[in-house]
């Protein structure tokens, strides 16, 4: 590709970071954005120690106005924006009974509006480059799982909203993407909401895909402007159990996922 600008959020860490690492060895200018300032000066140091490819924003992309003003610097010093991906997310766990209101609106504002505040800012100038927006979901965003109800109910809307746009804009004028991402390796103090608010930490568990995996299979995606990407053997083979199975898919659901440890209690942070 030419060399682009392209704003990934949740860039600190995970996912986020990983393609962070991937578009600057691309010979992209890259912008990452999140809310822990150390940990976001950190990996900005890690990935471009020199800040000549690298911009770093701290903030909150819950916060509308934070989201104007990001998109704003950007089109200040850039004078464009290529691809936006809205990466930035918070998973919990919990029964849905005992979730206390609070962790939803949490959820919602994190994972869905702060995509939609962000791209909204965003999209005019993305339109003006041809560019992509891409959303980060989850496969539990797809069927709903036991004791991440919550989760994946906050990634749900990214699918419609992704289709809105479709309607209304042209492919060939803008790519839109929904990457629904399965078991992934995740950072060692990475935290999510337990059903009381609180944070958590997850159990080791036996991941399908490292960080780099996903990273590339998202640039990928923009590459080749794909509409929707499944990842993980796991993911893909529950989506098509979803699709053309519902009934066997909801058996195994019910009587063998939400009772495996994959979704166990995690240890308390």
């Amino acid at each position: 590709m030419d060399k682009k600008v392209v704003l990934i959020t949740g860039g600190s860490r995970g996912i986020g970071r990983e393609l962070a690492r991937q578009y600057l060895e691309l010979n992209h200018i890259v912008y990452i954005v999140a809310r822990n300032k150390e940990k976001l000066e950190a990996s900005s140091k890690e990935l471009d120690e020199s800040g000549k490819l690298l911009k770093a924003i701290a903030g909150d992309v819950s916060d509308p106005t934070f989201c104007k003003g990001v998109i704003d610097q950007i089109i200040e010093e850039q004078n464009r924006l290529d691809i936006l991906i809205n990466n930035a997310g918070m998973a919990m766990r919990g029964l849905f009974k005992d979730t206390k209101v609070e962790v939803f609106e949490k959820l919602i504002n994190i994972n869905y509006l702060g995509a939609t505040y962000l791209t909204h800012y965003a999209i005019e100038h993305l339109i003006a480059n041809k560019g992509s927006v891409i959303f980060i979901s989850t496969i539990a965003a797809i069927h709903g799982l036991a004791k991440v109800g919550g989760y994946g109910a906050s990634k749900a809307p990214l699918s419609i909203l992704s289709e809105s746009i479709r309607a209304e804009i042209s492919s060939k004028i803008l790519h839109v993407g929904t990457i629904y991402v399965g078991l992934t390796e995740n950072d060692q103090d990475k935290v999510v909401y337990s059903s009381d608010g609180s944070l958590i930490t997850l159990d080791k568990r036996k991941n399908s895909h490292t960080q780099k995996d996903v990273a590339l299979a998202i640039i990928k995606a923009v590459n080749k402007r794909k509409k929707r990407v499944v990842l993980t053997p796991l993911g893909k083979l529950a989506a098509l159990f979803y699709r053309y199975f519902p009934r066997l898919a909801d058996f195994i659901i019910n009587n063998v996922v939400a009772k495996s440890s994959l979704y166990a209690d995690s240890k308390l942070k």
